[in-house]
């Protein structure tokens, strides 16, 4: 007899038979399997189930997920059964390690966003706002960030990285996007240089706002020169945001590869300064347009 799990039904909002709220890191309990399995399948369905989709489209997806997930060798001369793609997609859902899991998700979702987009499918959500929902109702603790899946789950991080990576700003937008790409490789993170392009975002950002370049954009002088074009920000912030700067310029900062941003730089660390730098970014944006309060 099969069993109901439903998260949020009588028995778990009643603590009768709960449904597990720990979050989920490095293994993923049946349930969250069997629901990441359901929602590649409702994806799929979703991306090719209209009438613009081009008629070889689920074929040159399924050759993609054997040949580039999978490392197998392809004939692109035959028709591939969706059945036995998905057998093997499934499996590994249910089955292997969890950073098999995300690498196989994290590759279907870039795929199938970017032939939704190259083909202006209109749909409400992102595949990738999408999976976000699934990751957060099963627990999971990560989330796609931009076209990658981080190991951040906070909302408000998500949204504020988000933003940052969405600015009109290219500069900017390819270091937050870089510092986000290192903290998200689960084979081999890159904590030092993710907090290096995090600070360069703002770096990149202090010479958009400014016009000064090289090693003269500095953020005192980018604060300054924006309270002389009349864009006043509030003193407690504008000594967070020097402290912040400080904390990697100092003689054990980033710049001379010390404890701090240097070879022994932790995980914490650099979300710290993706996070941070984001907000930041995002809020200069948001008073240089007028949006702020000009007061001090």
């Amino acid at each position: 007899m099969l069993k109901v799990s439903k998260r949020g039904g009588f028995s778990d909002r009643n603590g009768i038979k709960p449904v597990n709220t720990e979050i989920q890191l490095k293994d993923f309990d049946e349930r969250t399997r069997v629901q990441l399995v359901n929602m590649v399948s409702r994806l799929y369905t979703r991306t090719y189930n209209h009438e613009y989709y081009q008629h070889d489209a689920p074929q040159n997806f399924i050759k993609f997920v054997l040949g580039d997930v999978y490392a197998q060798q392809v004939d692109n001369r035959k028709i591939y059964s969706e059945d036995s793609c998905f057998k093997i997609v499934n499996e590994t859902i249910m089955k292997d390690d969890y950073d098999a899991v995300l690498t196989l998700i994290e590759s279907i979702a870039q795929y199938w966003e970017y032939y939704i987009v190259k083909n202006r499918i209109y749909h409400y959500e992102t595949i990738f706002d999408c999976i976000n929902q699934i990751f957060k109702q099963e627990y999971i603790g990560y989330r796609f960030i931009g076209d990658y899946i981080s190991p951040i789950s906070d909302d408000e991080e998500v949204g504020s990285i988000n933003d940052a990576l969405n600015n009109p700003y290219q500069p900017v937008r390819e270091h937050i996007s870089k510092a986000n790409m290192l903290l998200s490789d689960r084979e081999n993170p890159d904590y030092e240089n993710s907090i290096k392009e995090s600070i360069s975002a703002i770096e990149a950002m202090c010479e958009v706002m400014t016009g000064i370049h090289g090693r003269e954009a500095t953020l005192g002088k980018m604060l300054k020169k924006l309270e002389d074009n009349g864009i006043e920000i509030h003193s407690a912030l504008k000594s967070a945001f020097n402290t912040l700067y400080g904390y990697t310029s100092d003689a054990n900062g980033i710049r001379h590869a010390g404890d701090i941003g240097g070879p022994a730089s932790t995980f914490e660390e650099a979300k710290f300064m993706l996070v941070s730098c984001s907000a930041f970014i995002n809020y200069l944006i948001s008073v240089s347009a007028g949006d702020g309060n000009k007061r001090k």
